[in-house]
């Protein structure tokens, strides 16, 4: 009988876990100095903002309305990520598909990545969506954006939206926060089928103003992979935790 009490009782507690780390991101928003150092009790307080509830989960506001949402990327690959948006008194709403929120059609796969890449407070996200190809050439992106912060509940949809590369030169199959310039702007690792079985590990690292850049060469010889359907390039998995710490 304790046995199975203690199985009873694991779920609340977890769930009164996650409610307290949501408080914290409040009390912390609330209580941080303009310096983001010590407070007036003279301890250093950790700085608001987005953090992680465990590897594949980041808390963090991002529709602007100043209640941190849970976003959920199932093995880092930016294909199963989910939301659930917050609400007032630090609870999350129902999972939300990305999928479903860019309005991914039928046959064709939507893959997102979430991070502060302008290192501005605010988290922003990359989307392609493309059917994939069913012959050696990549097909390409339907939609392929870079898009900043504060993002719409309704399509993810940002007043700032522009254009990304990412989808010209291949098709992509994985997005991955990853760190590239040591710096403290989010990079993106790119799994890309170029065509005739070859899979590359593509990048675009990002700067301070504008954000994610655009394809470059040399970057790709530096910091990318060559590879195969059979062999495919390492990818990072450990990407958000290069920018965001615990919230515990």
């Amino acid at each position: 009988m304790l046995r199975k009490r203690s199985r009873l009782i694991a779920a609340p507690i977890a769930a009164v876990a996650l409610t307290l780390t949501v408080a914290g991101y409040h009390a912390s928003a609330a209580g941080s100095s303009p310096s983001g150092g010590a407070g007036q009790s003279g301890k250093v307080t950790k700085a608001a903002g987005p953090c992680l509830a465990d590897a594949t989960t980041l808390i963090g506001d991002l529709d602007g309305d100043g209640h941190p949402d849970k976003i959920s990327n199932p093995g880092h690959t930016g294909t199963k990520m989910t939301i659930q948006w917050g609400t007032a008194d630090g609870s999350f709403g129902a999972k939300k598909s990305v999928s479903a929120l860019l309005g991914a059609k039928k046959g064709e796969v939507a893959t997102a990545a979430v991070a502060d890449f302008q290192n501005d407070g605010t988290l922003d996200m990359v989307v392609n969506i493309v059917e994939p190809a069913d012959g050696d050439d990549p097909s390409t992106a339907r939609v392929a954006e870079y898009r900043p912060g504060p993002l719409k509940r309704s399509n993810l949809g940002s007043a700032e939206s522009r254009h990304s590369d990412i989808g010209d030169h291949g098709e992509v199959q994985q997005l991955r926060i990853a760190n590239y310039g040591d710096d403290p702007y989010p990079d993106l690792a790119i799994l890309n089928n170029s065509g005739d079985g070859q899979l590359d590990r593509d990048v675009r690292l990002s700067y301070a103003g504008s954000g994610l850049g655009d394809f470059d060469y040399a970057l790709k010889q530096k910091y990318g992979e060559f590879g195969s359907t059979g062999e495919p390039p390492a990818m990072p998995s450990d990407g958000w935790k290069q920018f965001f710490e615990s919230c515990s």
